[in-house]
């Protein structure tokens, strides 16, 4: 559990295998399934931060082993980095499958082909990037070789290089399997909690930064307290502020920011991530606003709904509001200069969309900058996160603005309510 930026208490329960004595403790490697998700897109921003990769350039450009197959779609908008991150880059496999101990392991690239011994279809471009959100394992083991072209070494040793040893993250590895040698480590139990992937008690997710690290809690907690000191900007932070807002915020159509879900605003703004593997069943969250948080691994089929009463046991526990609307108690959110005047702009009503007027004009709205302030036709705007603003006199609307696929700024969404059951959504497009 993380409170106010730092780990306030950790605790492991049960054991490392059923019908064995060794029992868990905050040192014990769990394989934390799409969780590693979030862990790879924070090596991509490393890289992006070093100047070695662009977000918004065509990954082709990088690419050398393979490239992502061109087609009809492709030419029309190319797959990104932006895109892969945010999971509407149109690429295809949602998941993987995992391996036993006895079965033969795919490379990276037999992945990305879909041939044997990989068990899934090849990864290809389905849908026009930028603009659908589809949820995508694929687009992640494209962002892997992604690293590991432009660091020019293994994606287990860019991780570790850019991530874990700048973080102090010394129980947590890439590496699949698992080497035997680290110890410690959380064995694989099936729905009636019977021990799997024997002999050796564990499967190999070959696919490793979509699905493959395994960590401890503690450990993948010292990740969310970095990405929360960088969003607000702390000295020597892991990532630049201005990349750490980008990543906190919602890209096009997609819930997911540049690797994390998020969902709530100011105060309440969320970031998270679950991770589902055949055997493992993880959770963890970081609160932007007040820098608490929590990471969750159980090592069995049924994780999910432990961790489930688990993470609603720790928010009663530790006085976490369940009332994501409320903006009364925001407070103002830093932005610089350069960040502000991209939200200023004309937007345009969305047809279908009821009809919006403001001072007399229907279906368009100006957003202004000036000497360091944004304002809504002469209304000030307060930004309380990367991407939400309010007017100082009006706590029960919000305003987003969302970035598109190419990482600017394209549609402002007003959310309204009078606290008596009447409100609505409105969106608007940026013309000008």
């Amino acid at each position: 559990v993380i409170r106010d930026g730092k780990v306030a208490w950790a605790k492991g329960y049960g054991v490392l295998q059923a019908g064995k004595p060794d029992k868990v403790n905050t040192e014990t490697m769990f394989s934390v399934g799409s969780v590693s998700k979030v862990a790879a897109a924070s090596v991509s921003l490393r890289l992006v931060d070093a100047g070695k990769i662009e977000l918004d350039r065509n990954v082709n450009q990088y690419l050398t082993r393979w490239k992502v197959p061109e087609n009809e779609l492709t030419a029309v908008s190319p797959v990104t980095l932006r895109g892969l991150l945010s999971h509407t880059a149109g690429t295809s496999v949602k998941g993987f499958k995992d391996y036993q101990p006895n079965e033969p392991i795919p490379t990276l690239l037999d992945t990305l082909e879909g041939r044997a011994p990989a068990k899934n279809v090849p990864v290809r471009v389905e849908l026009l990037p930028g603009t659908k959100h589809s949820y995508s394992g694929g687009g992640v083991t494209v962002e892997q070789l992604l690293i590991e072209e432009v660091s020019g070494v293994a994606f287990k040793q860019a991780a570790s290089k850019y991530l874990f040893e700048p973080l102090g993250m010394k129980r947590s590895s890439f590496e699949s399997p698992l080497p035997a040698s680290f110890g410690n480590i959380a064995k694989a139990h099936g729905k009636e909690g019977e021990p799997r992937a024997l002999p050796r008690g564990y499967e190999t997710l070959p696919e490793t930064a979509a699905s493959g690290l395994w960590s401890t809690p503690s450990d993948y907690a010292k990740l969310i307290i970095a990405l929360i000191d960088s969003y607000r900007g702390k000295a020597g932070s892991f990532l630049s502020p201005a990349l750490a807002h980008q990543m906190m915020s919602e890209v096009g159509v997609a819930r997911h920011g540049l690797g994390p879900v998020l969902k709530g605003s100011g105060a309440e703004r969320v970031f998270f991530h679950d991770g589902s593997n055949d055997s493992y069943k993880a959770h963890m969250q970081g609160h932007l606003g007040t820098g608490n948080g929590v990471v969750i691994f159980t090592n069995g089929a049924n994780g999910s709904s432990l961790y489930w009463e688990a993470l609603r046991s720790v928010a009663a526990a530790e006085g976490w509001p369940e009332d994501l609307s409320s903006y009364r108690q925001a407070q103002p959110f830093p932005l610089p200069t350069a960040e502000l005047q991209q939200f200023a702009g004309i937007y345009q009503l969305q047809s279908g969309a009821s009809s919006y007027r403001h001072r007399g004009r229907e279906k368009l709205l100006q957003v202004s900058y000036q000497n360091g302030q944004l304002s809504f036709d002469d209304r000030e705007l307060v930004p309380i996160d990367a991407n939400h603003f309010v007017f100082p006199d009006f706590e029960r609307g919000t305003i987003e603005f969302v970035r598109g696929y190419d990482g600017r700024i394209e549609t402002l969404i007003v959310q309204y309510s009078d606290g008596g059951g009447w409100g609505g959504t409105q969106e608007f497009k940026k013309v000008r």
